[in-house]
């Protein structure tokens, strides 16, 4: 039933490309939102003024770029006053595969325990291939989920609450599906679905003979990355969370070190993070 379920999709300077994402989900869910992370931008207005005639469509502009996780926020908490009973957020460059929320739904009436939420497997729109973790069958239960595309029912949400906007951006995800887990929640997988998706502005090169993807993360997003890391382990303590993630944490960084630009400015701004997030106060989480 699409009519029980709205999609989010999170825009910030987005390419026309956005318009038909947004339009495959359309096709599936009741209600679109699309929250405007940046109102002042002439492109941003000319993309998204496409969706003007489109009833099943709202465009939320916000004051500023707020961040993913305010961004989420807005669009989830107009869907929970709407009524719908399952929300389901995106990125702008996510690509939703047909069929997908149908699999989606299964996990919250299959799944043994009540369910938070449930997500797709992941595929590389550069290259086309599944993420290492992303490959298997059925539902599987997982530490953490990317936000994109990660379904979530109001039932969960209402005890756990949103996400995190002091985190601004980069972690939200695994703090909320920490927090729902600590809740007696499950977060799970369905890997009989994918979802085509792009991580940071992706470019190719040769590393040792081996063709490799570079991020290319901005040193903003390295200080996020890394305060928020901090402060995820100031949470949550280190259990499996903590050793996935440290895995693609150090790919990343060598990645950064030998081959990436501005490595000097990347650093500086990751040592930053890791003492902003030491620092930080009110290091728990009171989301409601």
């Amino acid at each position: 039933m699409i009519g029980d379920t709205a999609g989010v999709v999170l825009a910030f300077r987005p390419d026309s490309s956005i318009l038909s994402n947004i339009a495959r989900l359309r096709e599936q869910v009741g209600r679109v939102y699309v929250v405007n992370n940046s109102p002042d931008d002439e492109g941003t207005a000319q993309v998204l003024d496409a969706l003007s005639s489109d009833s099943g469509v709202v465009v939320i502009d916000q004051v500023k770029n707020v961040g993913v996780a305010a961004g989420f926020n807005a669009g989830m908490r107009r869907a929970l006053a709407d009524d719908f009973e399952y929300v389901w957020i995106f990125d702008q460059d996510s690509t939703v595969a047909d069929g997908m929320l149908k699999q989606l739904k299964r996990a919250f009436s299959e799944w043994d325990s009540p369910v938070a939420m449930a997500g797709p497997a992941l595929r590389a729109e550069e290259t086309g291939f599944l993420y290492d973790a992303d490959r298997g069958e059925g539902i599987g239960e997982l530490q953490t989920l990317i936000s994109s595309g990660a379904l979530f029912s109001r039932e969960a949400l209402e005890k756990i609450g949103l996400h995190d906007e002091r985190l601004f951006i980069d972690y939200v995800d695994h703090d909320i599906s920490l927090r729902a887990r600590a809740a007696g929640f499950a977060v799970v997988k369905v890997f009989d679905t994918v979802l085509d998706h792009r991580f940071g502005a992706s470019t190719p090169a040769t590393f040792f003979g081996r063709r490799v993807y570079l991020s290319n993360y901005s040193p903003m997003r390295q200080y996020y990355m890394t305060r928020n890391r901090v402060i995820m382990i100031r949470r949550y303590g280190i259990g499996r969370w903590f050793w996935e993630d440290a895995a693609y944490a150090s790919k990343s960084w060598i990645k950064v070190l030998l081959c990436e630009r501005d490595r000097g400015s990347k650093i500086g701004a990751a040592v930053r993070g890791a003492i902003d997030g030491i620092r930080f106060r009110s290091v728990r989480s009171t989301v409601h």
